[in-house]
């Protein structure tokens, strides 16, 4: 099969990706007991994030407090004290304990584990909405139950909010495209673009905003999202350079890509540096090539898996925190890199036999 090989390397990521250890997080445990209570907390719940980092000015977190009787002794009337440290506010969702919150403090009553049982306590942490450095905070847990009780304390990370990264970002954005527009009229490059360009990169660019990405909300593969979206964007990526052949496609077919999607979905104009990111990369390495417009199979993949690697570092490193707010792990980030390379790479092999039918059959 002629892309027998590209669909193993699919199957390969795939499989790769979920043998992807996540990152777990040591407590501080303290007691004294015959049999002791295992005590262990995790926020945020999701595996992608940083692991005990909160970013401020973000929405609820979801906790959860995992308790076990790890002894040969079943362990009766546990009761859980635990210290919410200043300026995190807390709530509790419904679950089958009696749980009441005081002040910082929340207490909850448990029961009875037997031995080798475990249960959890969920909790909803909201960090503030601003902090001014970085700092730690501090959980105090303790558990007391007939013949003993168990301390432990967990700390996470408060990071302030890039509330001025988001400006910085937008006004860099407008620079870099401001920029890029004058350097355009002034080498005379928009010239060069014909009105037949000009419409086969807006219907392009529409079905990369509308097409795909519908089709990403309506699927949702999760982690996969990036690899199934990177496939067909580098394609139709590739397929606009070998049509127009003109310096500056990429630039310009992100750049309506945002434009599109402004108008589609409500996108930020703040995600202009963004797309910028991803054109100008490709089209910079176009020039690099000797005015390249991916003729060759090995550019075509080469341009997929740049424009795959500067987007996925830009968006992980720089627009989550600011727009969503959110740290994710550095394991999180290398395997979407990973994935995000894999899709240019296969969309850089399809888009070039795509490309070179489309020119063939061209008038």
């Amino acid at each position: 099969m002629k892309y027998g090989r590209i669909l193993t390397l699919m199957l390969a990521i795939i499989l790769a990706a979920f043998w992807v250890p996540g990152v777990s997080a040591s407590d501080e445990v303290s007691g004294s007991a015959s049999s002791s209570l295992g005590l262990g907390l995790e926020i945020p719940l999701d595996k992608d994030q940083a692991p005990d980092v909160l970013v401020a000015g973000h929405s609820w977190e979801r906790a959860r407090l995992n308790l076990e009787n790890p002894g040969t002794e079943t362990l009766n009337n546990i009761t859980v004290f635990i210290e919410v440290p200043e300026g995190l506010e807390t709530s509790i969702p419904s679950q089958p304990y009696q749980i009441k919150i005081e002040g910082q403090q929340i207490t909850a009553e448990i029961g009875e584990l037997a031995s080798g049982q475990s249960a959890s306590l969920l909790l909803d942490i909201k960090p503030p909405v601003s902090v001014e450095f970085k700092k730690e905070a501090t959980f105090t847990i303790k558990a007391i139950y007939s013949g003993g009780e168990q301390q432990s304390k967990h700390t996470v990370s408060l990071i302030p909010p890039p509330s001025w990264l988001t400006y910085f970002t937008i006004l860099a954005s407008l620079l870099l495209f401001a920029g890029i527009l004058a350097a355009f009229k002034r080498s005379g490059v928009l010239d060069l673009f014909s009105t037949v360009d000009l419409i086969t990169i807006a219907l392009l660019a529409a079905v990369i905003a509308v097409v795909f990405r519908y089709l990403s909300k309506l699927i949702n593969l999760g982690w996969f999202d990036g690899l199934v979206i990177a496939i067909p964007t580098v394609v139709l990526m590739v397929v606009a350079l070998q049509l127009v052949r003109k310096p500056g496609t990429a630039t310009l077919l992100f750049t309506c890509v945002l434009l599109i999607s402004m108008v589609v979905w409500g996108s930020h104009i703040m995600w202009l540096g963004f797309y910028l990111a991803e054109g100008v990369v490709v089209d910079l390495l176009v020039i690099l090539f000797g005015m390249d417009y991916a003729d060759r199979r090995l550019t075509a993949v080469i341009y997929g898996i740049s424009r795959g690697a500067v987007s996925t570092l830009v968006f992980y490193l720089l627009y989550a925190p600011v727009e969503w707010k959110i740290s994710y792990a550095p394991w999180y980030i290398g395997l979407q890199l990973l994935l995000a390379c894999a899709g240019g790479l296969i969309g850089g092999l399809l888009g070039y036999d795509t490309a070179v039918k489309m020119s063939g059959a061209r008038l």
